[in-house]
């Protein structure tokens, strides 16, 4: 599926054009940069026209299109990195509903096994990414001390949806069937309360790569007692059709020039994450011994892989 880009998602993207040019002489790495940054802000599901196609692809069962357009929307938000003063473990959010969308093997892009065990950033997110590393590589990393942070995590006054999130990894890491199901339909329940935008709001995808994930960690006689959601913002059948993973690596959109290399970019493979130790050797007396010895995410090694794919892969330099 193919549609043109409307007149705001397209004055938008002039804007950033533009503003590139005035930074660089077009078809740079400085110009690519200005410009992939520009578009990663664009926020467009919101758009009624959107919203009208995704409606229609839902009410008739229109799986194909459901998936295109939770990738157009996932990809975007995966494949430029903005600073966040967190590690890893902030991909632990946008890369679960990506899988619903998506090929699996990428999640061992967004989290390749030379990764220190996640410690920087919300509680959430570095408990449920510190499981899914465990899960992932096991023996590699302190799983008991893991198991017990995020035990501790499930048992605060935090809100019930994050709880539910570290939960189900908790679950899927622990072989357990009940509890997974459990934290599941939490998550499903409270969807509509995130902050989320346009169709996303409609189904909850985290739920849809969370059963991805434990479909494929989990023992399959364990897995097939899980219980789907019930709630209407998980539909069976999508998750049915993700399974057997028919998936397209193309955005809705139809990119003309210039802006034709965002095609490109929708069919490349996520950057793998990087971090790194900016504080290490650091004599600021005012960073903590924490600042000192944590990693942060290497925002720019990782936008640097996007803009030598599209430097190579569109303009052969």
């Amino acid at each position: 599926m193919k549609i043109e880009i409307d007149k705001e998602y397209l004055k938008s993207l002039k804007f950033w054009y533009n503003a590139a040019l005035e930074k660089s002489a077009e078809k740079s790495k400085e110009f690519y940069k200005t410009f992939i940054y520009g578009w990663s802000l664009s926020i467009y599901p919101e758009d009624n026209d959107i919203l009208s196609i995704f409606k229609k692809a839902e009410k008739s069962k229109d799986y194909s299109a459901m998936q295109q357009l939770f990738y157009t929307h996932n990809k975007r938000i995966l494949t430029w990195n903005l600073s966040s003063g967190y590690d890893h473990c902030m991909a632990i959010y946008t890369m679960i509903p990506y899988l619903c969308c998506a090929d699996y093997d990428e999640i061992y892009r967004a989290f390749p096994s030379d990764l220190p065990i996640s410690t920087n950033g919300h509680s959430m997110m570095v408990n449920a990414t510190a499981l899914l590393q465990c899960i992932l590589y096991k023996g590699k990393y302190d799983e008991e001390n893991v198991i017990a942070k995020a035990e501790k995590y499930i048992l605060t006054k935090n809100p019930k949806w994050d709880r539910a999130y570290v939960g189900c990894f908790f679950a899927i890491i622990k072989n357990d069937a009940d509890m997974l199901s459990e934290n599941l339909q939490i998550l499903c329940n409270y969807h509509t309360r995130q902050s989320i935008c346009g169709f996303m709001k409609y189904h909850c995808q985290s739920a849809y790569g969370i059963l991805v994930f434990a479909k494929k960690n989990m023992p399959k006689e364990i897995f097939d007692k899980v219980k789907m959601p019930e709630h209407k913002t998980f539909d069976p059948g999508y998750m049915e059709w993700v399974f057997n993973e028919q998936f397209v690596r193309q955005s809705i959109y139809d990119y003309k020039a210039p802006f034709d290399e965002f095609n490109v970019v929708y069919e490349m493979p996520l950057p793998i994450t990087m971090v790194y130790r900016p504080n290490q050797n650091s004599d600021n007396k005012y960073l903590t011994s924490f600042q000192k010895k944590a990693y942060y995410l290497d925002v720019s090694a990782m936008n640097a892989q996007i803009l030598d794919y599209v430097m190579e892969c569109y303009l052969g330099k």
